[in-house]
């Protein structure tokens, strides 16, 4: 129902956020405390950790992998729908960084995830992007980052509509209701100019045949330009309105 471990993108998405602060010029990472005032050292971890903790760099990335494994249990024993990797990994970060106590136990995320209700666990995600800062509960840019990545890693395998049985999303737009060909100015522009220019080509041929010969010359050259510029405003409307 859940996958066994988080995957090394998952890793990768939690190095990124936590960040491996204050190493030293010896090569040691020394501890620090996170926006919130905790404690710190390595990638985010807290537990056992006070102002004067020096890790090595091998064993921030040990106490890492045993943080994340010990969130992994708290999601594997608190969700009860199947997860995907990309969920699994976005949870356990998630679960990670606010701490498997109550705060994820009593959770509205939790409660709608176990109700099948997947497409609103992102929006529930960013919910969560406040700490005490002096006391007072303050959205933190830091936060807001890494729960838009959180949320989006969540969606990745969400499915499409069409995936669910849904209607299939067309390739090629087309409108609703269709012009037909007769009633389309752009056709009737077309129409008029070929055939202006045509009856155009006849007038010059009967041109010693009747007197007014060149005075259809001239109707017809107009008729084909004002159907040349009704063809190109229609072709200018269709593509405006997205008719190809």
């Amino acid at each position: 129902m859940h996958p066994q471990s988080i995957s090394p993108d998952g890793i990768e998405l939690v190095k990124k956020f936590e960040g491996l602060h204050r190493l030293q010029p010896d090569g040691m990472v020394a501890a620090y405390r996170c926006p919130a005032s905790i404690w710190s050292c390595g990638y985010g971890s807290t537990k056992g950790v006070k102002s004067d903790t020096l890790w090595t760099k091998e064993y921030c990335e040990l106490r890492l992998i045993e943080d994340l494994n010990a969130h992994a249990k708290e999601v594997k024993k608190l969700v009860n729908v199947p997860l995907s990797q990309s969920q699994y990994d976005a949870l356990v970060s998630f679960v990670f960084n606010i701490g498997a106590g109550k705060n994820f136990r009593t959770s509205t995320l939790l409660k709608k995830l176990n109700v099948g209700l997947y497409d609103e666990v992102p929006e529930q995600i960013m919910r969560w992007n406040k700490a005490r800062v002096d006391g007072k509960l303050t959205p933190l840019k830091g936060l807001t980052r890494r729960r838009a990545a959180e949320a989006a890693i969540f969606s990745k395998d969400a499915l499409m509509p069409s995936d669910r049985d849904g209607p299939e999303m067309p390739q090629k737009v087309t409108t609703e209701n269709p012009k037909k060909l007769t009633k389309s100015k752009t056709m009737v522009g077309a129409g008029i100019a070929g055939a202006a220019t045509g009856l155009n080509e006849v007038a010059g041929q009967i041109q010693g045949l009747v007197s007014y010969a060149p005075m259809l010359k001239t109707v017809f050259l107009i008729c084909a330009i004002g159907g040349i510029a009704l063809a190109a405003y229609a072709r200018f409307k269709d593509n405006k309105e997205g008719v190809h």
